[in-house]
């Protein structure tokens, strides 16, 4: 195989792998895929593995280096980028929760690494080329071979997705190794946390005129920031993980026990109540549990991790948080409770996740 063709089979997998990593970070592309995100993800992961073996196991023989045409640190700085991701890919799918940590904030800077790195490749390779001075008066000119322009075409018009993706990849890296806990900071992220959002922003509510709406036990009762958290907080620490595979380990979390918030205002759990439904600020999220998993799994209206006010991008000033089960169950921006007789599938249930969360109930890696 000529390196012509290694290179064109690398640029169409290595695409797919870009594809499918964007499709599983952002929201537009998150909420875009629908029911197709598992898909996305099954792809993402074990085409990853795939190609990962036969990177490391195959090294120069598959990946294509050019024999002296170009200069050789382009393709082994392609390598180590690529290295990099799948070793850091492999350590968000096995170990303990610490390591999985490191080789969450490890895979986003690889991929912020390899995107910078194939853009700059990209410009650099332009495709042209210097005809030789026939005559003097003629002096230097350039010439544009089609195909390699219509090729390098169609990788800039493939590039702009992830060109685009640099921002939110380097303020996730940046939040991540930057501990920023400012309540209303629009790039706060805890640390080891991804700041995921299906609409793309943040809702904005302040503590002053925040209100938590509780239907369904006889008339509607509305909190505010002082009545909900008045009181002694309850205090537990966790381990919040991702369905995607990164996990936060030892998460100090203060807040309320949901289940004896809902009894001191009438719960009871019988038929009549056995559902609640969570509704998010952002006007599009939602989650529902029943009263068994309520019990069982005990969930939290949270308002502070590791001792600090929950940043905006986790869901300030109160989010749901749901010990035990994948994070999607663990809304942000909480607004609304409703209790009801019936279930109402939470956002990502109605995309094909399980209602019933618990770990390693998703059929994904």
């Amino acid at each position: 195989m000529t390196f012509r063709d290694k290179h064109w089979r690398h640029v169409i997998l290595i695409a797919l792998f870009v594809f499918t990593g964007l499709g599983l970070f952002l929201a537009t592309w998150r909420r875009a895929l629908g029911p197709w995100f598992p898909v996305v993800q099954d792809v993402h992961e074990f085409g990853g593995i795939i190609y990962g073996i036969a990177l490391v196991g195959w090294g120069a023989r598959f990946f294509p280096i050019s024999p002296g045409k170009y200069r050789p640190g382009y393709a082994r700085w392609g390598y180590f980028w690529l290295v990099c991701l799948v070793v850091t890919g492999a350590g968000l799918l096995v170990g303990p929760s610490w390591t999985r940590s490191i080789a969450t904030v490890g895979h986003a800077m690889a991929a912020t690494g390899f995107i910078i790195w194939a853009l700059w490749h990209l410009l650099t390779r332009l495709p042209y080329r210097k005809i030789r001075r026939i005559a003097p008066q003629e002096g230097w000119g350039i010439r544009v071979n089609r195909r390699r322009f219509l090729r390098w075409g169609i990788a800039s018009l493939a590039a702009i997705p992830a060109a685009s993706a640099l921002p939110t990849l380097l303020k996730m890296v940046g939040g991540r190794l930057t501990p920023s806990f400012h309540a209303t900071s629009i790039a706060g992220a805890l640390p080891g946390f991804t700041p995921y959002t299906v609409t793309g922003s943040y809702p904005h509510l302040e503590r002053a005129s925040y209100r938590l709406t509780l239907e369904g036990l006889g008339p509607t009762q509305t909190f505010n920031w002082t009545q909900l958290t008045q009181g002694r907080a309850l205090k537990k620490t966790i381990n919040f993980r991702c369905v995607t595979g990164w996990v936060v380990p030892d998460v100090k979390v203060e807040g309320l026990d949901l289940v004896d918030f809902l009894a001191r205002h009438g719960w009871t759990g019988d038929r009549r109540q056995e559902w609640v439904t969570f509704y998010s600020g952002d006007g599009v999220y939602t989650e529902t549990m029943n009263v068994q998993e309520l019990r069982q799994y005990r969930p939290m209206l949270a308002w502070g991790f590791d001792g600090k006010p929950l940043p905006i991008s986790q869901g300030y000033p109160v989010r749901l948080l749901v010990p035990n089960m994948y994070g999607y169950k663990s809304i942000k921006w909480l607004v609304r409770i409703r209790v009801g007789p019936t279930s109402v599938p939470g956002y990502w249930e109605q995309l094909g996740y399980p209602q019933d969360a618990y770990y390693g109930s998703y059929d994904g890696i």
